[in-house]
């Protein structure tokens, strides 16, 4: 059983490594690992609206890029060009690049006063959070200030401003019976959620008095050899550089054999048989494409 799932840093984007601990030391097989992990990657960099409507065709072995054994469990790296390959293809409304907030939280009291202590508590409450929110929260990123007034016993105001992209609001919201300040985290999660689902990705738009889009041909790869995951992702990169080469997605990937969509920035496939032969590898045409092997 899989238990304390969590965000690992990393120097790059830390939302794609996801640290998982092994009950007992009882190592699961890396498929379950990467299964179990892949939830807490979708919570992270798909929308809240979006979240709950999220596919499952999706493979979570195709968008992995490495497994690091540690004391007690694993840490799961994914790939984010597969991830967001995959995301774009089936449209899927997401947060590319991890949102960055100067958190600020005002508590005031009926009488006006400041509670210093409570805010402080929920300020360390809001950064233990952002991590498995996909946020960061640094002092020299766009200013996320939350206010939160008692208006009197059960009613408060909640309101939000700042630099970030979040719209500023004012709401009067009623409290529920028992301790207040579980229901003001709740608050103040779905306030980070707010600021960071703002930075949604949008696809680049082609403006009127802007170029025309380039066409693109598509074409199937079908490569039957069997490479490690290394391997793989270096044939990858490699056939992506390629100048002629306007994007690949993956559709299905397994150390013996891997399907890929291609497209081309122009209707000329010609040069492909050439290109794996000089990797040793021999592409026959087929009715969908190109068969590898």
């Amino acid at each position: 059983m899989l238990l304390n799932l969590g965000v690992a840093q990393a120097q790059e984007d830390p939302r794609f490594n996801i640290s998982i601990s092994f009950e007992g030391g009882v190592m699961p097989s890396v498929r379950k690992q990467v299964e179990q992990a892949l939830p807490i990657l979708w919570d992270r960099i798909i929308t809240q609206q979006a979240r709950p409507t999220m596919p499952n065709n999706i493979k979570a072995m195709t968008l992995l890029r490495s497994v690091h054994p540690q004391q007690g469990g694993s840490i799961i790296q994914f790939n984010p060009e597969r991830v967001w390959a995959r995301l774009e293809q089936e449209n899927i409304p997401h947060i590319r690049t991890i949102p960055s907030f100067n958190l600020r939280i005002e508590l005031i009291n009926a009488f006006g006063s400041s509670m210093q202590g409570s805010k402080n508590e929920l300020l360390a409450y809001a950064h233990e959070q952002s991590a498995a929110l996909g946020i960061l929260l640094k002092a020299n990123a766009p200013l996320l200030a939350i206010r939160i007034q008692w208006l009197d016993d059960i009613q408060v105001q909640l309101s939000a401003r700042g630099q970030s992209r979040l719209n500023e609001f004012s709401e009067t919201r009623n409290l529920d019976m028992g301790d207040p300040f579980v229901q003001l985290k709740s608050w103040i999660v779905q306030t980070m959620f707010r600021a960071r689902d703002a930075y949604v990705w949008q696809p680049k738009i082609v403006t009127a008095t802007g170029d025309a889009a380039t066409p693109t041909f598509s074409l199937h790869l079908s490569i039957e050899q069997k490479a490690s995951l290394s391997e793989q992702i270096a044939l990858e990169t490699a056939l992506k550089a390629d100048p002629r080469v306007q994007g690949l997605l993956p559709s299905y990937l397994n150390a013996r054999s891997r399907e890929y969509t291609i497209q081309l920035k122009q209707n000329d496939d010609s040069w492909i048989a050439d290109w794996f032969a000089q990797r040793g590898m021999l592409a026959t045409p087929n009715a969908q494409g190109w068969l590898i092997q």
